[in-house]
């Protein structure tokens, strides 16, 4: 079956989706995209998703040709053409074409692209055995808005995980310019501490996750105490539990960070309880 591509209200065959050399987004990273996961044919949280997308556009001053209404129709008119249930959703919308200086005087026509594959969740060894992070030398700018947006311009978490990899960890962490925890490359980041979820506040220069505030709601219903707060590397490295947390993987468990072992070393008992809880969410439309 040939993947279809939807983009600016049509489908082309994936070997035909194409824009121009001269889009922004590709000569500058100027453009903003979501991912999300289906699960049967759903799409979670997909409201909330283009809530984020529209409040994105507006940071960066794109004007969205398109609704949220008609964003939602062509997510699923994707799924269905290339007839997918379980599924990685993809949408992108870049500012258009232009010409070369980071200036703009025209009013440009931006391009909106969603696409679609199969995907059935990571390796499970991740969630079994939990992976290792390295916290990266590399800082979130807390102050700048592209911390609080998918913004196309992904270089500084490319090269903090590259790194890491090349350290031989599984991913990167980052601290902000202060030196309090922010994220990790892709994903939210939550510390176990004394039966307390914890996580960094939004102004420590962080993404508001979907995955992230569907965890924090989960928590508190099971009577778990929630703190959103600023949180420090020796908070880190001294939590009983560490986990990450995105639309893709889910909740991923953290067992070493640098040198360190988190608790035992290994996917903790609060960790494996919120990830049981997070997947019996896909069909509660109460979260």
């Amino acid at each position: 079956m040939n993947t279809k591509v939807w983009i600016n209200k049509r489908f082309v065959d994936i070997d035909k989706a194409k824009i121009s050399v001269f889009d922004r987004s590709f000569l500058y990273g100027d453009g903003v995209f979501e991912t999300m996961r289906s699960y049967a044919g759903i799409v979670f949280k997909l409201d909330e998703h283009l809530n984020r997308l529209f409040a994105s556009l507006k940071i960066i001053r794109i004007e969205m040709p398109y609704s949220k209404v008609q964003i939602r129709d062509a997510a699923y008119k994707t799924l269905k053409a290339n007839k997918l249930k379980d599924a990685y959703i993809r949408v992108a919308i870049t500012r258009g074409e232009g010409r070369f200086g980071i200036s703009y005087k025209d009013k440009l026509v931006p391009n909106v692209i969603i696409m679609a594959k199969h995907f059935e969740g990571y390796p499970g060894w991740m969630y079994s055995r939990g992976i290792r992070a390295n916290v990266s030398k590399i800082r979130q700018n807390e102050h700048s808005p592209l911390s609080r947006i998918k913004s196309s311009n992904f270089l500084h978490y490319i090269l903090a995980r590259s790194y890491a990899k090349e350290k031989g960890y599984d991913e990167a962490i980052l601290m902000n310019t202060a030196g309090f925890l922010a994220c990790a490359a892709t994903s939210n980041i939550f510390l176990i501490k004394n039966n307390t979820v914890i996580t960094p506040g939004l102004d420590s220069g962080v993404l508001a996750g979907i995955t992230r505030g569907v965890i924090i709601k989960i928590a508190g219903g099971i009577k778990f105490r929630v703190r959103e707060k600023t949180v420090s590397y020796h908070e880190l490295v001294n939590a009983d539990e560490v986990f990450l947390t995105n639309s893709l993987a889910e909740v991923i468990p953290v067992v070493k960070v640098d040198s360190r072992k988190i608790g035992k070393g290994a996917p903790g008992r609060v960790t494996r309880l919120l990830h049981l809880a997070f997947k019996n969410a896909y069909s509660r439309s109460s979260l």
